[in-house]
């Protein structure tokens, strides 16, 4: 008996090694999710974490849309002014992510910025601009004052008021679904959420994952830079995909706070660089409407602050329409421009 017990426990101890000698397979998803195009490679042994990362993010999708009648935020928005709502955690985390990333942009990021973006209706074709008396309404439904979050619960004080999270939400997903495939052993793996990319370590032979930054002025997948990057996200924000054109004029989906007016700054994209999905998506959104000086006093007043790609039009320099503002990162994060 002791014999077969030995000769059993060699054969299991055989198989973990083999397991452990054999070299980590890749294995990819790909969905929709978010109203974008979803990609998640892992590498390793096992499929099954891309099982639950999937299961994830439609969760957190059922939870943070707008659009989707029986989300969370859609039942906040639908009780506002009536009664105070207890979301999901996701819901509560990401909304508390929202408020905190209001308070380090002095407000340009705002998670009540949802009747104005209702009123552009930016995804849908044609269309007239806003008038003015609009958008005064929207903003005043749009100000901070209106939420409340606390003991678990969300508060919108003003009926009309709407909460907007597409500026943080699919950083917010990267973030907990890179948690959740670490917490399931995965070493190794790319998370990219329309353009959103996380990454999950390095690449599987120790080398870190380049994550091309796209040229705002060239065809879509032509990068300008690229980053290499270990454990973080990098997320991009640019007025090259979502806009519309009214009367030959085109006008972007991010939304001045203060006026509700569509706004073109300097910036042609912005990409930001830190471990925290949510933070770089907040912040991304944030820079578009700011432009790059005000972005570099807000970075200069964080403590630590992430790294940042500005790219902006630049019609002096006849060799190159490009020019690049890389600031400092705590990251280990080197840069190689692509010729």
């Amino acid at each position: 008996m002791k014999r077969k017990i030995i000769v059993a426990l060699v054969l299991i101890l055989a198989g973990l090694m083999s397991l452990c000698l054999r070299e980590p397979e890749e294995f990819t998803r790909n969905t929709m999710a978010m109203n974008t195009v979803i990609r998640m490679t892992i590498y390793g042994h096992d499929d099954s974490p891309l099982d639950d990362a999937l299961r994830l993010l439609d969760e957190i999708d059922k939870s943070l849309s707008m659009y989707n009648p029986s989300s969370d935020i859609s039942l906040i928005n639908i009780n506002a002014g009536i009664k105070e709502v207890t979301p999901s955690p996701y819901a509560l985390e990401s909304v508390s992510d929202a408020m905190r990333l209001y308070g380090i942009t002095k407000g340009v990021f705002n998670p009540l910025i949802g009747p104005v973006t209702r009123l552009w209706k930016i995804n849908s074709a044609g269309g007239k601009i806003p008038s003015k008396e609009s958008l005064d309404h929207a903003v005043k439904l749009s100000d901070i004052r209106n939420i409340s979050v606390s003991n678990d619960k969300i508060f919108l004080r003003e009926k009309g008021c709407i909460i907007d999270l597409g500026g943080i939400a699919k950083g917010y997903a990267s973030g907990k679904i890179s948690q959740l495939l670490k917490d399931k052993g995965v070493k190794s793996a790319l998370i990219d959420l329309g353009g959103n990319v996380h990454a999950v370590g390095g690449k599987i032979d120790g080398s870190s994952w380049r994550i091309g930054i796209r040229n705002p002025l060239a065809p879509s997948g032509t990068p300008a830079l690229v980053a290499d990057v270990k454990d973080c996200a990098v997320i991009t924000s640019g007025n090259y995909e979502r806009y519309k054109t009214i009367d030959g004029k085109k006008y972007s989906h991010f939304f001045d706070p203060i006026t509700g007016q569509s706004v073109n700054s300097d910036l042609l994209s912005v990409t930001v660089i830190s471990e925290n999905g949510s933070l770089a998506d907040g912040l991304a959104t944030a820079f578009m409407i700011t432009g790059v000086n005000k972005a570099l006093e807000i970075l200069h007043d964080m403590s630590n602050p992430p790294g940042v790609i500005f790219i902006t039009q630049e019609r002096i320099i006849a060799t190159s329409n490009l020019r690049s503002i890389i600031t400092k990162s705590l990251i280990p994060v080197t840069f190689a421009e692509v010729k």
